[in-house]
């Protein structure tokens, strides 16, 4: 009998030590379920932050997904694909010397919308996989996601080149090279509309 209350003892123990508690953020009409740890921070149009980039938000990149996203990939550390729930998901780690640690940006479909989650750390624990979890489905496939991410990554690449032949003083690139008068909100609808 006594074994048996021990065993239970230390069930309940383990179960406090891993439970957590969580609030509740909006971010672009979708609500996640974030740890309390990081309540309280700033909501505006299509983020949240708490403190910084680097200890924690939740952002909308919809609107900036070839310079956030096509950014971040071009100088991680490290990148994987992989699966939190059902949702494809995209991890990129990246060592930030200012703050002499990794910062990692998870990317995931939610609804009709790309979400980027960053917080200090390399790796997706329980707790971010169940920001992931707690959010609003996405009928986004697979293939769909990662193909958009890579068109945001080639459109970051191309808008480098042609900014590079900016700066070599191109009158002819300069009045072709319009990227900056229109929203790159516009990728994530093609490429939604073309490959859903």
């Amino acid at each position: 009998m006594k074994k048996i209350i021990l065993v239970m003892s230390i069930f309940v123990l383990v179960g406090c030590v891993y439970a957590e508690e969580f609030s509740t953020v909006n971010v672009n009409g979708v609500d996640f379920e974030i740890p309390s740890k990081y309540a309280n921070g700033d909501s505006s149009k299509g983020k949240y932050v708490f403190n910084d980039l680097r200890t924690f938000a939740i952002l909308c990149v919809d609107d900036y997904i070839v310079s956030n996203y096509g950014g971040f990939y071009k100088i991680c550390d490290s990148s994987q694909k992989m699966t939190v729930g059902d949702r494809p998901c995209m991890h990129l780690v990246i060592y930030n010397k200012y703050i002499d640690n990794n910062v990692s940006y998870l990317y995931f479909p939610c609804e009709k919308s790309v979400y980027c989650i960053c917080y200090q750390g390399n790796d997706v624990n329980g707790s971010i996989s169940h920001i992931v979890e707690s959010a609003s489905p996405s009928n986004m496939s697979d293939e769909t996601f990662y193909g958009l991410l890579n068109e945001a990554y080639k459109e970051h690449q191309n808008r480098e080149y042609l900014d590079t032949l900016t700066d070599d003083n191109s009158d002819y690139v300069s009045k072709t090279n319009q990227h900056e008068t229109y929203s790159n909100d516009q990728l994530v609808k093609w490429y939604l509309l073309t490959h859903w």
